[in-house]
Parts: structure tokens; sequence; C-alpha cells
């Protein structure tokens, strides 16, 4: 019986089948779980001041050597300047005796600090190694440094000629948008810096530690804590209330009618995180949010950042515009009916690009979960999750995270994204600053 070449499907339903497929994987990709996203283990004891430490650990870490310590604090200090400043000197060359910074003399015990604040919390954090020969003078070397570190007149006068004012707008824009009744003015003194680190030690909230600890170092990085935390004291747990977001207008800087907009600063309330799949729809909405606007011929560039602070979290964008464009042929008609977006555009749900396109949606939620499996993998990152994003005082603390966050992100459409990020962002409150030129 003679075999026949006339193939089994006919161009147009094999083109069909072609697409079915393609989408099929995309779907797949779309879909799979998160199996590979670690799930890290949690142990917690208190510091002999009763300072509670949770160490996260993972088996990916074991044979890693980083080592990621936050110690965390909620002072009741509204001077955002004070709290700056001190916070930069001590990241100086606050050693005693020593012209050095703090991170030069760490650099060659591979270890370095950081901080970070914002309108309800402070973080000093430690990156170091957990191998014995580093982490011995590292450790000795920071609990010097931590319990009385030498503010120095010289290099306050020198902070304050070159940073000045430049973390003034910020500011302005948390105030007004808490309604935080805080003079930006007041002249700050080294006592005030002393003084308030003092406070600082006074307000302590939590340690983390992030990474592998053996049973041959695990002891010294106790002590350490120990004598780090000799004088801390825990807050007394006094916290604002939501109420305090007031709705407030739009402030604009130096406008004229013939002049052009160089830049703006915009920042909203948002409504503090009950769930992973809130944050989930954060990150899709900023990623939105940058990408959009990023896109448009008027703006250089945008930054977003999310303060995910525990009771009053906030976003804020900062947009740079481009100079007047000059165009010699004429905007084609697809330019001239394109979608515009300005600052305030993502405030409200229903202009949100990816509320309205799933395909716009699909591709934002694959990319956070590309690098979300990346970041994961990180000791650092979940030292930030755990002092920065979620917290222990908050309704998604870090023990609740770890153990919902895969499925959250397994289960999650566009169905939730639509129905949580209308309530999730706190379209009455949005606060404005625009300077022009």
């Amino acid at each position: 019986m003679p075999v026949s070449n006339r193939p089994l499907f006919s161009p147009p339903v094999l083109a069909a089948v072609m697409v079915l497929c393609t989408l099929a994987i995309w779907l797949l990709n779309l879909t799979a779980p998160s199996s590979k996203l670690p799930t890290p283990n949690l142990e917690t004891w208190h510091t002999t001041s009763d300072i509670p430490v949770t160490w996260v650990k993972h088996a990916n870490w074991e044979t890693g050597d980083k080592l990621e310590i936050r110690l965390v604090f909620r002072s009741e200090e509204h001077d955002a300047n004070l709290v700056q400043t001190t916070l930069a000197m001590l990241m100086s060359n606050s050693l005693p005796l020593s012209t050095a910074s703090i991170n030069q003399r760490l650099s060659p015990l591979a270890a370095k600090v950081s901080s970070y604040y914002d309108h309800e919390s402070q973080v000093i954090g430690l990156t170091l190694s957990n191998q014995s020969q580093y982490l011995n003078p590292t450790l000795a070397l920071v609990t010097n440094w931590l319990k009385q570190p030498d503010f120095k007149l010289r290099t306050f006068e020198q902070w304050q000629r070159q940073q000045q004012n430049a973390q003034a707008s910020k500011h302005a824009l948390v105030n007004t948008l808490f309604d935080t009744q805080h003079s930006m003015e007041q002249v700050i003194s080294l006592k005030d810096i002393q003084d308030y680190y003092y406070q600082l030690q006074k307000s302590a909230t939590h340690i983390y530690i992030v990474g592998h600890l053996s049973d041959q170092v695990r002891p010294s990085v106790e002590e350490a804590l120990n004598q780090i935390s000799l004088g801390y004291q825990l807050e007394d747990h006094k916290k604002a209330t939501l109420d305090e977001i007031k709705a407030s207008h739009v402030t604009q800087l130096n406008k004229q009618a013939s002049s052009q907009l160089w830049q703006s600063r915009s920042a909203i309330a948002l409504t503090p995180m009950t769930s992973v799949k809130e944050w989930i729809s954060l990150q899709i909405w900023g990623a939105d949010l940058v990408s959009t606007l990023n896109s448009q011929a008027d703006i250089d560039f945008v930054q977003l950042g999310l303060t995910l602070s525990a009771l009053q979290p906030w976003a804020g964008w900062n947009i740079q515009y481009a100079e007047q464009l000059i165009i010699d042929s004429p905007q084609s008609a697809e330019e001239q009916t394109g979608a515009r977006f300005s600052a305030n555009s993502f405030i409200h749900r229903d202009n949100i690009p990816s509320i309205n396109d799933r395909a716009r949606f699909a591709d934002l939620f694959s990319r956070f979960k590309d690098q979300l499996g990346q970041q994961a993998q990180s000791s650092t990152w979940w030292a930030y999750m755990a002092t920065q994003v979620v917290h222990e005082q908050g309704s998604v603390p870090l023990e609740d995270f770890i153990e919902s966050y895969k499925e959250a992100i397994d289960t999650f459409t566009i169905d939730d994204y639509q129905n949580i990020i209308e309530p999730l962002i706190k379209a009455d409150s949005y606060q404005e600053i625009q300077t022009y030129q």
C-alpha cells in the first residue's frame, strides 16, 4: 500500500496548533510553582538585656561565609534631619582616636556596616564573614564602636556644610503626608547627636541574624550581641494610629506661566500590609509605574521608593523631566493619540495600565517572579525583608511571610491584583512638589 506524503494537518490547522502550543508553554511558565524559592527556618532567643533575637537560616547558606546582622530601633524622634545626621556620623570616622571611617577599618576583615531610617524605624546593619579568623576581630571592633562611638566636631561641621538640606524635600513630603508638625529649620548641635544616639539605644525592638552560624562561632556572636545591647531597652510600643494620615493638597514651587516643569516629587500613603499578596501587588504596581513613565519622551528618568513601614507605609517617586523637545516632522497619528501618564496617574486604579491590560500584567508578574527567584537565595535580601518590609509589630511578621509567600505567588492572579490595589493606595493623601525652571 503506497504511503501518502500528504501532511497530517493543513497549513491553517498547523499554524493554529503551533499558536496553541506556544500559549500553553507561556501559561505553564506563568503558573509554574515556585518550588525553588527557599523556605528559611527561624530560631529565636533574647539577649541578656531582653532584646529579642531572630536567627534566619537555610541549608543553602551553609556553604557560604556571609553573615548579616541587623539592629532595629523605633525611636519617636520626628526630626528626620537629626536621625539622618546621627546615622551618617555613626557611619563615618566615629571610632575613637581614628580618622578613618568605620568601613575603611572593616574592609580588611571582609566586613562593612550600613544604616537605614524611615519615619518609623532605624536600622544599623552589619555584613561580616562567619569565618573565625575574620569574625572574631570584626565583632571586637564593632562592639567597641557601637557601645561608645566618638562623634567628632570637625566631621560634624564638614557634614553640615556638604549635606545641608540634601534631603529637605523628601523630609518635607513625609511631614506633610502624615501631618507631622515639626520644623525642618531646627539647628542641630553635636550634643543633639550624642543625645539622640543614647535615645536610640532606649528604643530597641529586635535583632536579626541571617546566614550560617556554625557551632564554633555561634557563642562568639551571641556574646557580642549581649555586649552591644547591654545598655539597650525595648521601646514602649507607643503606636500612632492610621487616622493621622490626612488628605492634603498639591504644592507647587517656583511656578511661572512660561516656566517648564523640571522635576517633581510625589508621595502617597499606603494601607499597612496584611497579606503577602498585597506586597506582590505593590511590586507589580511599582514596576508598572517606573516602566510606563520612563517610556515617555518628556521624561528623562523616574525613581520609585517604597517605604513599607509597619503603621504608616508610603510610596514616593521622583521624576526628572526632559528639556522641551524640538520635533521637525509632524507626529504620527499613533504618537498623537497615545496614552499620556502624569505624575499622579498611578494613584487611581482605573488609570494603571497593568490593571486593564492582562498581557502587561502577565509580563510584569513573570519578571517579578524571575527576579524574586534570584533575590530570595540571598541572605542580604532576607535581612532587608525582615527589617524593612515585614515587621514583628505588623500584620505580616517574618514567620508568616516565610510560611505563605510561595503559595501566595503560586495562586496570585490579575483578579487578586485588581481587587487589592485600590484599597491599598490611599488616593486622597497624594502629595506632589513640582519645581519649574
